[in-house]
């Protein structure tokens, strides 16, 4: 579903979601990564779920425009139907996602951030002061991870009402706008703990797309 972050946001989006991470990241020593992905998990078997629902209501479709009860049509239309909607979920996020339970969607999502948060080295900082800004398309989910160095610098119920706003931002229909205030407001609180350094360098990517 990489698709998914190209029709998320424009390339003119996403140089302004860096320029963003840069004037941010002017103000305080801190790194601050938004990452965008197309979906967290790929979900078998809620894609499994899709063919036998679709193909289970159109196989009894057809067969009743066909007027026939016949057990064996039954299952070659059943068949056939099943195998296109299974090979459509994996394309099309529309027709998969009701089939993703929010809590299942929720459970994933994190596990993904959190996995994403050690390969792309978020950890290895030099003052482990390094925080992801998760977002991920196909689930409508965002996660802020701060690493250890971070801690006690953020009340939780900051970052929770930074992550409802960018979740309303992009829900808005302006994830640019959303991503780029958001880090500007996480620099702004980080700032006072993690005061720009002269020997500063810029330890990971301004933004991580997948």
């Amino acid at each position: 579903m990489r698709r998914l972050v190209t029709q998320f946001m424009t390339e003119a989006d996403r140089n302004a979601i860096r320029d963003a991470v840069r004037a941010a990241e002017a103000k305080t020593s801190a790194e601050i990564v938004p990452m965008i992905v197309g979906a967290s998990d790929s979900y078998p078997k809620a894609q499994l779920a899709c063919a036998l629902t679709v193909g289970l209501v159109c196989a009894v479709l057809a067969c009743l425009a066909c007027g026939t009860r016949n057990m064996w049509v039954f299952l070659a239309f059943f068949g056939v139907f099943a195998l296109l909607a299974f090979q459509a979920a994996k394309r099309l996020p529309a027709l998969l996602r009701p089939f993703v339970s929010p809590a299942r969607a929720s459970h994933e999502t994190l596990q993904a951030a959190q996995a994403a948060f050690f390969s792309q080295g978020l950890t290895r900082t030099r003052e482990r002061n390094a925080l992801l800004v998760y977002v991920s398309v196909f689930e409508r989910l965002v996660f802020l991870l701060p690493d250890t160095g971070l801690a006690g610098k953020f009340d939780a119920r900051e970052l929770d009402a930074a992550a409802a706003a960018l979740s309303a931002g992009i829900r808005g229909g302006r994830p640019a706008e959303a991503i780029a205030a958001a880090v500007a407001g996480l620099a702004q609180s980080l700032a006072a703990a993690f005061p720009p350094r002269e020997d500063d360098v810029n330890e990971i990517k301004d933004l991580i797309l997948f």
